[in-house]
């Protein structure tokens, strides 16, 4: 049996607004595995908590990044 250990992931995104906020957790909430998104648009921070896939994840803020035209990076 195998246990899913808890990740945090943190990317900069180039959120301007509360719709990009928005738009990257109603997406990030359809991830199986996501328990905690937190978007902070002032220092264009989003930090994901769960037992997500990190590949999935980044495809996912990817995605948003080339429909909205906004810089999406994965952080150290």
């Amino acid at each position: 049996m195998s246990e899913s250990k808890t990740t945090t992931l943190k990317y900069y995104a180039g959120m301007s607004c509360g719709g990009c906020s928005g738009a990257i957790t109603r997406i990030l909430k359809k991830v199986d595995g996501v328990e905690d998104i937190k978007c902070d648009v002032e220092k264009k921070e989003v930090t994901v908590s769960g037992t997500m896939d990190e590949e999935t994840v980044t495809t996912k803020l990817m995605k948003w990044s080339k429909a909205s035209g906004k810089e999406v990076k994965k952080m150290d």
